[in-house]
């Protein structure tokens, strides 16, 4: 990394939306790569203005969560997703369309998203997210997904960060465990 990219990705505001787990993960990935200032988030107000990176903790049902009041934020948003048996992540830039930001079980509906694009699009090597859907509809987690997500999470700040072209919604990330 030259030393302009270094500052930038120091610089750099994004909001990461994750379970509380995912925050033991997403943390150190994050402050490896340069990332500074990270606020923790578990409730109240969404976005601090002093921080660069703000991790949102619980997007669960959404309910009472800020995620239905974000809609004015101007940083990137990203969701990462336990597949279980890999993980996958979504970026909502601030002129996305934000429809995921209501969705009642986000998780499945990202899986159910991914695994149908797949299907039509006949993009290799996705059967696994397919099978995963009965533990995903359980509530089942896995640490690797988790580490996988974090790792997609932190790549994806830092394209961000540095100007690089990233996908964004309706368009996603999708990785199996690595």
């Amino acid at each position: 990394m030259t030393d302009e990219e270094k500052h930038l990705i120091s610089e750099c505001r994004v909001m990461i939306i994750g379970s509380r787990r995912f925050i033991e993960y997403v943390l150190p990935e994050m402050t490896k790569l340069g990332f500074r200032d990270v606020h923790i988030n578990h409730g109240g107000n969404c976005f601090p203005e002093q921080s660069s990176v703000n991790i949102m903790a619980e997007y669960g049902g959404n309910g009472s969560s800020c995620l239905k009041t974000i809609d004015n934020v101007a940083v990137p948003l990203i969701y990462p997703f336990d597949f279980v048996n890999g993980a996958g992540a979504m970026v909502v830039m601030s002129g996305d369309d934000r429809e995921l930001l209501g969705k009642s079980d986000l998780r499945v509906w990202a899986a159910e998203y991914m695994a149908g694009y797949c299907a039509f699009w006949n993009v290799p090597d996705c059967d696994w997210l397919q099978q995963s859907h009965p533990a995903i509809r359980n509530g089942d987690t896995s640490e690797s997904a988790q580490k996988t997500a974090a790792h997609i999470c932190a790549r994806i700040a830092a394209n961000i960060a540095v100007g690089r072209e990233v996908k964004h919604f309706p368009r996603f990330y999708l990785c199996r465990n690595l």
